[in-house]
């Protein structure tokens, strides 16, 4: 982990005030029609997400996925907040290095019935998208020794970062876990799952935009 960074007392509530307070990464960002590799079929889906995108957030708001549920969220049709970090194996993460692909962003703690079940999901989904996506997982009011051992147990090798001032859970306005993000190629948020998910459920939201993009 890089020095200085620490997990939140578990007791308090994740959502801090000093959170509220940090600000926005200077590092300018990437947007969706900015893209250097993969830039045949990646860029065609990437901007065909942008013409598709209303319509389908309103079938997806009615959707329900495994015991959770897709939901709105004013993230959706927007450029993904930043989130850089170093994992727990070390290595930097930054999602904009990932905008050639599709980045399913998951918070979760390893108190979490519904985060421990549904974690053989996120493996599946990580298996399925070696090659055009990633998880990242953010633990969520719970402590970097706790989450380390949850992943000692159910496995992973995804990134893991640590929120230790909550700064990501406040950016992407998460309430309880597990809840997570799709990113879609180019940076864009597409769609927020409430509870828990299924590999199978991601895919049909990748499946439907990529279809209408080609239909486009």
């Amino acid at each position: 982990m890089a020095v200085g960074w620490r997990p939140g007392d578990s007791g308090r509530h994740p959502i801090s005030d000093s959170a509220r307070e940090a600000p926005c990464s200077s590092r300018p960002r990437r947007g969706w029609l900015v893209m250097t590799r993969n830039v045949g079929t990646v860029r065609f889906v990437s901007a065909a997400v942008g013409l598709v995108l209303f319509g389908f957030v309103v079938v997806l708001a009615t959707r329900e996925s495994g015991t959770g549920t897709a939901s709105r969220s004013p993230l959706i049709g927007q450029l993904v907040p930043a989130v850089v970090g170093v994992g727990f194996n070390e290595a930097t993460f930054d999602v904009d290095d990932f905008s050639d692909r599709w980045v399913l962003i998951n918070f979760f703690a390893s108190w979490c019935v519904p985060c421990e079940r549904e974690h053989p999901q996120l493996a599946e989904w990580s298996r399925r998208h070696q090659k055009d996506g990633v998880v990242v997982s953010i633990p969520f009011g719970d402590t970097e020794e706790d989450a380390r051992a949850f992943f000692a147990e159910h496995g992973g090798d995804w990134p893991v970062l640590i929120d230790s001032d909550a700064a990501w859970a406040v950016a992407f306005g998460v309430l309880r876990p597990p809840e997570s993000f799709l990113v879609g190629p180019g940076g864009i948020v597409v769609a927020k799952w409430q509870g828990q998910i299924t590999a199978d459920e991601v895919d049909r939201v990748v499946s439907d935009l990529e279809l209408k993009a080609v239909d486009r």
